[in-house]
């Protein structure tokens, strides 16, 4: 029956469907990134490697890369220390928060989260340090025990006081610490520190490391390599040079700068070898130095005749070039990536910009012209595709102008210098430092729109010809952060101005004159009065979202309303909407959606639901009308990487709702999509077909119209099933009317339009 079963699938392929690839609906998908290497061990043949918190292992005898990720093998994101236990043969695995990951070479991985469950006034981790199967953890507070054989945490020591390095000494446990150097017998109770006795007096430490029996530390104010003896003493052993790292590995010790590194087998005969380089890490196993070469990547290394000679690498899985992705848009199948920031100018992002296409991962070129070296340029706010030319591409920068790319390569920077985009500070001498512009945006007359904030005119206008135009409204100059634009179908435009002074939502009509502002209508609204009278105040103006009938939804600190008429902005009478959804508790009453959530990201599916992204309570999937909330995904239940979304943007063919996040950019195949015009039988796709008796996921009718009705039919016409497309998407979950699992079969699929004037017919084949 099987065979028969398959055979008619083949057929039914190659006649109805051609090649269809999708992405189980439910599934989802993470995108870290594997480019800046920053640090690096070796485990027999495989070289583990962080890159900004991410996990890859390079097999250096069959050169085969493997990526580990939360969804794969981890328990969580961005680990900021590893080391190896050659005694237990398990990789120590610490992340940000405290949560922490023993994997064996088989990758096998048990997690230990109770660090980063407990509340504690200090989780800082400074260091760990490996003694036969105990890892000991340096900490802001003491030190951790972890039997990494058993996969226990043994012992928390608070000493109350913060641990740089440990090593253990002739059955001692020594600690440096701001005030010095402890020791204890193992035997003795750690917990208590009056059994600490202070050895050395020595203080301020970047590094400290376990050689040789003794401890070598990395001086903090001259940079030197010192020893710190059990007499008191603290020779220093090398000052030549002020050197930024110290490792051991193997049994090498190994220290440097960026122009020299020393390796030692014994510390008092260092053999020098003068290179420049960029090394964050360094490792030893097998005759070769392996390197985190930063954004270079992680290599390997041989010496010969005193030089470092390279042996392998760059490794680098293609993957975005930084866990940042602060704005996105999808134009046809390129996902657009801006990687900056906009709220906090403290934060400096390398001005990342990049795109994904078929799988693929292209990373802007970053400004390294000689031209630009006074210049500080950081946090890609925004990222645009030419509408004519797809290889033509602006970023707008939060402090530095306009960037145009051409192939991905830097053409031109547009600033104070060359443009009508002005400096924030135009006396400083580095003026061209503050030149803060987001919201890029082309409109359907290929005019690019951008916002210069801190300036007395905001709206500005790059034409398809290239000529400037600035738009100049009182209510919003030198206003200190717009952030969006939102060109609504009616053609009125509307931008947040999202904090402190005239804050608020801003609607302006330049009625077809551009050059001419004089009948614009415009108008700041910095509060907001609900249909029911009651009146709010926000302190911040997240973001707006035009849904599928032409209402905006709008995101604030204290919760989403609606302009359910957009052109009724500028009434007198106007007010927001606020959607309630019902307590169903018999009490009759209603709360208000989302009320008193920071919403920072709207985004709209094919089937006009809403997908809400918060500071702090993970992403909300509305209904369309937003009475109903279908999902919420936390970290706590779901693969999402973070409960902080910095933006939204859903494919609106395959449903594919990329997510960013301040960990890094996820993706979740949603069951809508966009609704086909009409219902044409050759643009219908099913999907899994046939249905394998492993698979339990949703079955998925694409191409549909808006709301067309699905019935799922056996061979003699009996109804199986029926529902509702959302958007121009249908799921069934291959189940009966009943509940039950239908039999293995072909079973007949009729649709019809929202009007039920049209039907057409396919086919699904489940075997069990």
């Amino acid at each position: 029956m099987k065979r028969i079963l398959s055979s008619f699938f083949t057929i039914c392929t190659a006649l109805l469907f051609g090649s269809v690839h999708a992405q189980q609906i439910g599934s989802w998908q993470v995108y870290p990134s594997y480019w800046n290497a920053t640090q690096n061990l070796v485990v027999g043949t495989v070289v583990y490697s962080l890159c900004d918190g991410n996990l890859l292992a390079y097999d250096t005898e069959d050169t085969s890369v493997k990526t580990y990720n939360r969804l794969n093998d981890l328990n969580d994101v961005h680990i900021s220390h590893m080391a190896y236990s050659e005694e237990a043969k398990r990789i120590i695995l610490i992340y940000d928060n405290g949560n922490i990951d023993l994997m064996d070479e088989n990758d096998n991985v048990l997690n230990l989260s109770s660090l980063k469950d407990k509340v504690m006034p200090n989780k800082t981790i400074n260091d760990i340090y490996i003694y036969g199967s105990m890892a000991y953890l340096c900490m802001g507070f003491g030190i951790i025990e972890i039997n990494m054989s058993e996969g226990t945490i043994q012992e928390t020591y608070q000493l109350n006081t913060d641990v740089i390095g440990a090593g253990i000494i002739d059955g001692n446990m020594n600690i440096v610490t701001p005030d010095g150097a402890y020791k204890c017998s193992l035997e003795d109770n750690m917990h208590d520190m009056k059994n600490w006795s202070k050895f050395n007096e020595v203080t301020k430490f970047d590094k400290v490391v376990c050689f040789q029996n003794q401890l070598i530390g990395l001086r903090t104010w001259n940079k030197a390599i010192v020893a710190i003896k059990q007499n008191g003493s603290f020779p220093t052993l090398d000052s030549q040079d002020k050197y930024s790292f110290l490792y051991v590995s193997g049994n090498q010790l190994l220290y440097g700068n960026s122009q020299v590194v020393r390796v030692c087998e014994n510390i008092e005969k260092p053999t020098s070898i003068n290179i420049e380089n960029s090394w964050n890490c360094i490792s030893h196993a097998n005759g070769t130095y392996w390197v985190s070469d930063g954004v270079n990547g992680l290599k390997g290394f041989k010496i010969s005749e005193n030089s470092f000679v390279q042996t392998d690498g760059p490794i680098q899985p293609n993957s975005p070039k930084e866990d940042l992705c602060y704005r996105m848009q999808w134009v046809g199948d390129r996902l657009l990536v801006a990687g900056g920031i906009n709220t906090v100018a403290a934060i400096y992002n390398n001005p990342t910009a990049m795109y994904y296409e078929n799988g693929k991962w292209t990373n802007f070129q970053e400004t390294d012209d000689e031209a630009y070296s006074d210049f500080r340029l950081a946090n890609t706010t925004h990222l645009v595709q030419d509408p004519n030319d797809e290889n033509h591409h602006f970023a707008s920068l939060h402090r530095n102008g306009l960037c145009e790319y051409r192939n991905g390569k830097f053409v031109k920077l547009y600033n104070c210098d060359n443009s009508p985009i002005r400096s924030i500070l135009p006396d400083n001498a580095k003026y061209f430092n503050y030149c803060s512009t987001s919201g890029l945006q082309y409109d359907g007359d290929r005019n690019l729109w951008m916002l210069n904030s801190e300036t007395d005119t905001i709206v500005r206008v790059r034409t398809s010809s290239g000529k400037w135009i600035g738009l100049y409204y009182g209510e919003i100059a030198n206003v200190s952060l717009c952030d969006d634009y939102l060109i609504h179908s009616s053609g009125l435009m509307f931008l947040n101005s999202r904090r402190t002074d005239n804050h608020g939502f801003f609607c302006f009509d330049t009625n077809g004159t551009l050059e001419n502002t004089r009948d614009d209508r415009h108008i700041l609204r910095s509060s907001i009065t609900n249909q029911d009278g009651t009146s709010y105040s926000p302190d911040e103006f997240y973001c707006m979202a035009e849904d599928l009938y032409g209402m905006i939804w709008c995101g604030t600190n204290l919760g989403v309303f609606v302009v359910a008429d957009p052109p009724t902005f500028f009434d007198s009478d106007f007010h927001f909407e606020q959607i309630k959804i019902a307590r169903n508790d018999g009490s009759g009453l209603a709360d208000y959606l989302l009320n008193g959530v920071a919403i920072s990201c709207i985004a709209v599916d094919g089937a006009n639901r809403k997908w809400i992204g918060t500071h702090s309570n993970g992403l909300y999937l509305i209904s369309a009308d937003g009475t109903e909330m279908i999902q919420h995904f936390t970290t706590e239940d779901s693969p999402i990487l973070s409960n902080t979304i910095y933006c939204i943007a859903v494919h609106p063919t395959s449903g594919t709702v990329m997510i960013g996040t301040d960990a890094g950019l996820c993706s979740y195949v949603s069951d809508a999509t966009e609704a086909a015009e009409e219902l044409i039988s050759d643009n219908v796709l099913v999907y899994p077909n046939p249905v394998r008796p492993d698979y339990t996921g949703p079955i998925a009718i694409k191409g549909l119209t808006m709301d067309s009705e699905v019935k799922i039919l056996s061979t003699t016409g009996q109804l199986v099933w029926m529902g509702t497309s959302a958007g121009g998407t249908c799921t069934w979950n291959g189940t009966n009317k009943q509940g039950r699992r239908v039999a293995s079969g072909v079973y007949h699929v009729v649709a019809n339009n929202a009007e039920g004037k049209k039907a057409i017919v396919s086919r699904i084949i489940v075997i069990r």
